[in-house]
């Protein structure tokens, strides 16, 4: 059983204030702790290990915030979140030399301690890599993949090579490791086969092999292949190798594939993710589901507040939708205010009532313009089912037509498509 996740442990004696702050964060989906006393926190941080720690400037019932944060900062490395009114600089620089690790002003403001743990989050738990290793041989298949696998890798390993480009299309991996010599082909002609589709153009092709002519090496590489380890090499050396090549596609995938603002999906690669979605639907006779959203009123948002506050109501709506489908690659921003789901062996029912969910927790959140006034901010939405022989287009058309229908309803709720 995986473990619970980290709370955030929140020190406050204002119990109004502390309990605004845990419904704020609850509607991201975060945990909240709150302690009025420090001798409370500080036991809790010795038994388990927060997210982060908030110190509200109010301070605490029984201790002095200077000898407070010394004691947090030893006890666990965490983030230590300071919440004030605007403070001189030097107040500033004492905090931080008693632990303090960052600072937020008052009124509390969710969005930017979210964007805070966002990142914290994504560089504390990257995601695994995905490593497809194409070989005949079972003992190679073996070592490799074990030691991949030891390495925080997901593994996939297919003898076939002629399986591979309807493999690649399913599984979607971020790395193959193949073997040059294979009955049915050679690595540099699968490599050539695999190049030749857009969609694994980008793919890094490593070949691992016993090859050791320089010039044979060349030619692969010239095929298609990135580089090129020849077999029985060092473990570590293949961790590292396949790590650093990863990561690297990782980012040119994600400049390419992602909305700078949001880091969602962008339009182009939302719609041929929907496109793979849709033939596998088609293929394997499963429920496909898809919905439109857009945020009510949001050129009014922009012409009265400008738009720092509209991408602010943008990536809080982005937000709710990453921590809804973690790994956001069924996600995207359609265009604007309009945002798509894809949601894959899923029925029309299902999918509205998560979608609906995702409304109601976007209208709790507590919205505001740049100089504080609370904002209303809801989105309307509508949720379209695949049908048999139902192309991509159509079942685009179709859940907007239940957007459409939705906001002439009235907003603030979600269509089905009939």
């Amino acid at each position: 059983m995986d473990a619970a996740p980290a709370s955030i442990y929140l020190l406050c004696r204002n119990a109004a204030y502390a309990g605004s702050v845990i419904q704020q964060l609850s509607l991201f989906g975060l945990e909240c702790q709150a302690f009025a006393r420090a001798s409370a926190l500080l036991a809790a941080i010795h038994g388990k290990a927060p997210l982060m720690v908030l110190v509200d400037e109010a301070g605490c019932d029984d201790m002095a915030l200077p000898q407070v944060l010394p004691m947090i900062a030893r006890l666990q490395d965490v983030p230590l979140v300071y919440l004030s009114l605007p403070m001189a600089a030097q107040e500033q620089i004492e905090l931080a030399r008693a632990g303090a690790t960052d600072f937020l002003p008052k009124p509390f403001d969710s969005h930017r301690l979210i964007d805070q743990i966002d990142r914290m989050l994504e560089a504390q738990s990257p995601q695994p890599a995905r490593v497809l290793i194409v070989d005949d041989s079972e003992m190679l298949t073996h070592w490799a993949s074990n030691v991949l696998t030891m390495g925080g890798m997901r593994v996939r390993s297919v003898k076939n090579p002629l399986k591979v480009p309807q493999l690649v299309a399913l599984e979607k991996p971020e790395l193959i490791l193949l073997d040059m010599y294979m009955p049915e082909c050679t690595g540099d002609e699968l490599a050539r086969v695999l190049r030749q589709n857009p969609a694994f153009d980008g793919i890094p092709i490593v070949f691992l092999s016993s090859e050791t002519q320089r010039g044979r090496q060349l030619s692969a590489r010239r095929m298609g292949g990135d580089d090129f380890l020849v077999k029985n090499n060092d473990p570590d050396e293949l961790i590292d190798i396949v790590t650093m090549m990863v990561d690297r596609y990782r980012r040119l995938r994600e400049l390419m594939s992602r909305d700078s603002l949001t880091r969602l999906l962008n339009h182009t690669h939302l719609i041929e993710r929907l496109l793979q979605e849709v033939a596998r639907a088609h293929e394997t006779v499963r429920p496909l589901a898809f919905a439109m959203i857009d945020i009510d009123h949001f050129k009014s948002v922009n012409d009265r507040y400008g738009h720092a506050v509209g991408d602010r109501v943008i990536k809080s709506l982005a937000r709710l939708l990453r921590q809804a489908f973690p790994g956001a690659d069924l996600v995207g921003r359609y265009g604007g205010e309009e945002f798509s789901i894809v949601f894959p062996d899923t029925s029309l029912l299902r999918a509205a009532q998560q979608v609906d969910e995702l409304r109601q927790r976007f209208g709790d959140l507590c919205q505001t313009s740049g100089s504080g006034e609370p904002l209303t901010i809801s989105f309307s939405a509508g949720v379209a089912q695949l049908g048999n022989g139902m192309h991509a287009e159509q079942l685009i058309e179709s859940a907007d037509a239940a957007l459409y229908q939705a906001k002439a309803a009235g907003r603030n709720q979600v269509g089905l498509a009939r």
